[in-house]
């Protein structure tokens, strides 16, 4: 997580896909509810008609994800995605947008059009693409979207703007277009990038190697990935590679070798979380540069973002996150304040106000209860001072699931504290490097010499490679290395 930022409405939307996962609300004639859906569909409706709608929609989306996904501060990385994109770009009949170009902070290989031409990859499909081409025709496909408008098409901007389902969670559907529609990105995309001097094969073989993932190389994923925004198949990954080989192209000669181009920019690229966001070592959350440490109940899948940190049960029915929405002071008033902002998502019960510690910090704690009918959900939220600002764990569940949930949120509550000499020395930070083969090396035995932090398999999988490869000597290989490493 980074920077306080705004996040109460954050809290309401998470309260009201909690109530939405437990079956939803029963009906209920109060006017403050349907007064509150009411607002609540107002701010969620938005429909494309000119130009200028794209625009507005599409900036307004980017200012969600860079809140609440967060971008990469990389000047160097970010110009070259752009020099690509805007190569890709002279292949366009036209051009109704001034295309933007950005890196999510995510380690998910995902890519995404917003509306009015904002189109964003992420830092795991920088990591996963083994050439130019590659990530070429990835760009292409997605400028495609946008310039087709298919947003527009199908006139339903919320399917394509960050979903309820979590507060770190909410870029789901941020390009959830139909089948015909991505058919459509693929052709057209791989058109622009065999135009641009591309290789059109690029397209299938990275959809090729995401297809036969069944866990990412971080992991099993927390966030979408290409595949999950863009419904993939084999398919289709066939359909692209039949059409590569039928378009007529000529490689640019000025981008020689695409391989190297590629790796030359993502070596050092950090895998994994970045320190200055904060780190997950096992269920602690620990954050160096503010100087705190938190653990989330065992066994629940966490998630770190620009705009919260927390975890979800296994069940996906309980929430508890860490956010700071507001600068020191009264801590009540604070509270109140937050309640009566709340209330105008969803209807609010308070229940209980008492003034707790956590540690050595003095906190006040409100315990909620949110919906009305047959359902509710139940929530306790902690407000404390914390680095200068005023700081909220929100912990909830389904009232009828209090007792199994609040006990390891109370745990999780109360571990927030300083962040401890042990577990600072815990963190550590793992870079993607790039390496020269051996002649008559194999994969193992290469990684074996590099000190390679990655399995025989994962290395083949993100070289694209089958794994039974002798090497020449020579050949570029992405690595995994932690920073304190010097081995070559």
């Amino acid at each position: 997580m980074n920077a306080p930022m705004r996040t109460t409405r954050l809290v309401g939307l998470a309260l009201v896909a909690l109530l939405i996962a437990c079956g939803g609300c029963a009906s209920s004639s109060s006017s403050r509810r349907a007064e509150a859906d009411d607002r609540a569909k107002e701010r969620r409706r938005t429909v494309i008609m000119t130009t200028q709608d794209n625009v507005r929609v599409g900036r307004e989306a980017a200012e969600q994800v860079a809140a609440e996904i967060g971008t990469l501060d990389d000047p160097e990385l970010v110009a070259y995605v752009e020099r690509i994109g805007k190569k890709l770009l002279r292949g366009l009949p036209r051009r109704d947008f001034a295309y933007r170009f950005a890196i999510v902070d995510q380690m998910e290989p995902n890519a995404f059009a917003l509306p009015g031409g904002y189109i964003f990859v992420s830092r795991g499909l920088l990591a996963l693409a083994n050439n130019e081409d590659e990530l070429a025709n990835v760009i292409g496909h997605e400028i495609i979207h946008a310039f087709r408008r298919h947003a527009q098409q199908q006139q339903a901007v919320a399917a394509s703007l960050p979903s309820l389902s979590m507060p770190w969670t909410r870029a789901k559907t941020l390009a959830a277009y139909g089948r015909d529609m991505e058919r459509e990105a693929d052709e057209l995309g791989q058109r622009l990038a065999a135009a641009a001097g591309y290789d059109p094969m690029g397209m299938s073989t990275f959809m090729r190697r995401l297809d036969q993932r069944e866990r990412l190389l971080i992991g099993a994923p927390r966030n979408p990935t290409f595949f999950d925004t863009h419904p993939g198949t084999r398919e289709r990954a066939s359909m692209n590679a039949m059409r590569s080989r039928e378009l007529r192209w000529a490689r640019d000669p000025s981008l020689g070798d695409t391989r190297k181009r590629l790796l030359d920019r993502v070596d050092g690229m950090v895998i994994g979380d970045r320190p200055e966001t904060g780190v997950f070592v096992d269920d602690y959350f620990l954050h160096p540069g503010l100087g705190f440490q938190m653990r989330f109940p065992p066994g629940w899948s966490t998630q770190n973002t620009a705009r919260a940190v927390g975890a979800q049960s296994p069940r996906r029915d309980a929430v508890v996150f860490l956010t700071s929405d507001q600068p020191a002071g009264d801590l009540v008033e604070i509270a109140e304040g937050f309640v009566a902002e709340l209330a105008e998502d969803v209807p609010i019960e308070v229940q209980e106000k008492k003034n707790v510690r956590l540690g050595q910090i003095e906190a006040v704690r409100y315990a909620l209860h949110a919906g009305a009918g047959g359902r509710k959900v139940e929530a306790l939220v902690t407000f404390f001072p914390f680095a200068e600002s005023t700081w909220r764990i929100v912990g909830a569940s389904p009232v009828a699931a209090g007792n199994r949930y609040a006990p390891p949120i109370l745990l999780s509550t109360r571990s927030f504290g300083p962040l401890d000499p042990e577990r600072r020395a815990q963190i550590r930070t793992d870079r993607l490097r790039i390496r020269l083969t051996r002649p008559g090396e194999d994969v193992t035995t290469f990684g074996a010499r590099t000190g390679n932090l990655w399995s025989p398999a994962e290395t083949a999988l993100i070289n694209g490679q089958l794994g039974n490869e002798v090497y020449e000597g020579g050949e570029l290989m992405k690595i995994l290395l932690p920073d304190s490493s010097e081995r070559r």
